[in-house]
């Protein structure tokens, strides 16, 4: 496999990094990458957490014969912009440059142009498809619902949890009534940002991209699901508690080209397996705890089967 960084000429320019297979072929099938939320690089790696969720996607893509890109969002890394000016459209916008960037390259079989989205980006993906028509889809930890809807629903988690903690951490909780509060304290930020025009504000002087959060709860993937003809894999995990799992179907069931789905068993959000407890107050616990396991092998032999389905890899 040869790793090559690239540019992708967008509004602003976007860093990525193109991988080929070490083959001797004239084209190849290729994979363009679309990352979840927040401002983690290019190969899934967030501050204080390398799960290089991305980069072993695309090496695991490679390997089976498959070019992929994947990219730092715009403002973040190595990519120019301004991250904190960015929209949910600014993101489908780059997405779809991205798309058209592969689609161009000497080495790519630009009738076998594939998207893989992840969270975020399995939202996003379905909106790109709409900009610039691929021959089929992969959406991973993807929901069906409306942005706002899930939101909602990892708030109200995030307070049940907070409520009925046990031990000492839940008795703090009750005495100081602190889920109430932060259901009070949320909903007054929510509003603030959804009443205003600006793309930052600053909030006990922090910077946040308002654009993005009233984009992302204005938000409704499904619309964009209706209108898909391509082939489509949808897989989510068991133990995914940001994105409820039985969404898959509600994915797969409204798409209007051939579409699979699979909930792989105690697989969570970052697509790793994790038999423990899954709760939203120990989620960043949890994912730091599997920085060196990998990616959930079932999944990859999922996506592998139906790449091999839908003739962008052969079946070694």
């Amino acid at each position: 496999m040869n790793e090559t960084e690239v540019t992708i000429h967008a509004e602003f320019p976007l860093s990525g990094t193109l991988t080929l297979p070490k083959l001797e072929k004239k084209s190849y099938p290729a994979v363009l990458i679309i990352s979840g939320s927040g401002k983690g690089n290019r190969d899934g790696n967030l501050r204080n957490m390398n799960l290089n969720v991305y980069k072993e996607l695309a090496e695991f893509l490679t390997m089976n014969g498959c070019i992929t890109l994947r990219y730092d969002k715009r403002g973040t890394h190595q990519s120019e912009g301004n991250y904190y000016k960015t929209g949910l459209n600014d993101l489908i916008n780059d997405a779809t440059d991205a798309v058209n960037f592969l689609r161009s390259h000497n080495q790519v079989d630009s009738e076998k142009v594939f998207i893989l989205g992840h969270s975020e980006g399995a939202l996003l993906t379905p909106a790109v498809y709409h900009k610039t028509r691929v021959c089929g889809l992969i959406l991973l930890a993807g929901a069906f619902q409306p942005s706002k809807t899930i939101t909602q629903l990892q708030a109200d988690q995030l307070y049940n949890e907070m409520k009925n903690a046990p031990g000492i951490k839940g008795l703090f909780f009750r005495l100081l009534n602190i889920p109430a509060k932060a259901k009070k304290q949320n909903e007054k930020l929510l509003k603030r940002i959804i009443d205003s025009d600006q793309a930052v504000m600053r909030v006990k002087g922090i910077r946040i991209n308002a654009k993005w959060m009233r984009e992302t709860l204005a938000f409704d993937v499904s619309k964009y699901l209706r209108g898909l003809t391509c082939p489509v894999l949808v897989v989510s995990g068991e133990k995914d508690v940001q994105v409820p799992p039985k969404d898959a179907e509600k994915i797969a069931d409204n798409i209007q080209g051939k579409a699979e789905w699979y909930i792989v068993d105690d697989m969570n959000h970052i697509l790793r397996k994790f038999a423990g407890n899954h709760t939203m107050l120990n989620l960043s616990k949890e994912y730091k705890s599997q920085i060196n396991q990998p990616i959930d092998n079932e999944l990859l032999n999922i996506i592998k089967t139906w790449l091999i389905k839908y003739g962008a890899i052969k079946d070694c």
